[in-house]
């Protein structure tokens, strides 16, 4: 019995002298904790740049922006024009570079973005699609107003820096991380006004388009889902100043069931400048690549 007792004890003092060595030996920490012994977790794969694809939707938010009508009519100059918030679908094509080491943990990227949304102006607003005691309007007819529908299309290029966070050797780039940057672009909108009173847009005019320098600042957060796979949230800001922006300004263009009386589907637009921003929100999906030299 004694025999037995003392054999248990010797077993179990040299599996206790296993652990403790294992616990202090370098390379047990290394498999458990693979950066627990390193000042520094490694920063990306040796020459690794990332290209990336990315797909987005989201709301657009325009300004309300003065309208500079070029038409000699008055009022000449109109406040607060009510543009409407939008949906807005788009995507980005990128690549970030290597250059944490050399820029204090930062990254430098480039990508190119391009995006649409809506910024109507319904029916009626006086003196801008609707002419509220008939001045204007072939007819003379007062409140035969005329929805003006809008569409704007953005593509420009975005220069980037972020900084990635969470690095691990399975993401060398970090498991997620928050960017900004600042882009140029063509920023073009299309007008054009609709039916009577906004009531049909069977005989709609005929596009009116703009086109013209658009300048932008972006900051966002992207996570990686998995390790090719990020979804992303990002905030836009979005200036243009447009010179040949049109509208229905005194419904001329007013149609449907009072054609016989009115002027017809026109094309009848007032020319007018405008300077458009818009704040925008993406959400998205972003597929992510790895290659190396």
């Amino acid at each position: 019995m004694k025999t037995r007792i003392s054999a248990m004890i010797c077993l179990l003092c040299v599996v206790g002298y296993a652990e403790v060595t294992r616990a202090e030996d370098p390379y047990s920490q290394r498999v458990a904790d693979p950066y627990a012994l390193s000042p520094n977790p490694p920063t990306m794969s040796s020459g690794t740049i990332e290209p990336y694809l990315s797909f987005m939707a989201g709301i657009a938010l325009p300004s309300s922006e003065t309208a500079t009508f070029t038409d000699g009519s008055q009022p000449t100059v109109m406040p607060n024009i009510p543009y409407q918030d939008s949906f807005s679908v788009g995507g980005n094509a990128g690549v970030w570079f290597p250059t944490r080491s050399k820029l204090a943990g930062f990254d430098l990227g480039f990508e190119i973005t391009g995006f649409l949304w809506y910024p109507d102006v319904g029916c009626c607003v006086d003196w801008y699609n609707n002419s509220p005691t008939g001045a204007g309007n072939i007819n003379g007819l007062a409140n035969q107003g005329t929805t003006t529908e809008i569409q704007g299309i953005y593509v420009g290029g975005n220069f980037l820096v972020r900084y990635p966070m969470a690095i691990s050797e399975t993401y060398p780039n970090g498991r997620w991380h928050p960017y900004f940057g600042i882009g140029v672009g063509a920023h073009q909108i299309e007008m054009k006004p609709g039916g009577f009173r906004g009531g049909n847009l069977l005989n709609a005019i005929t596009d009116q388009r703009d086109t013209t320098v658009g300048w932008m600042g972006v900051g966002g957060v992207k996570a990686h889902i998995f390790k090719y796979l990020a979804a992303f949230v990002e905030a836009k800001y979005l200036m243009a100043n447009h010179s040949g922006l049109t509208t229905d300004r005194y419904g001329n263009s007013d149609m449907g069931s009072l054609a016989i009386l009115s002027s017809g589907p026109g094309p009848y637009v007032n020319t007018y400048d405008s300077t458009i921003n818009t704040i925008l929100v993406h959400f998205g999906l972003s597929l992510h690549y790895d290659i190396k030299p």
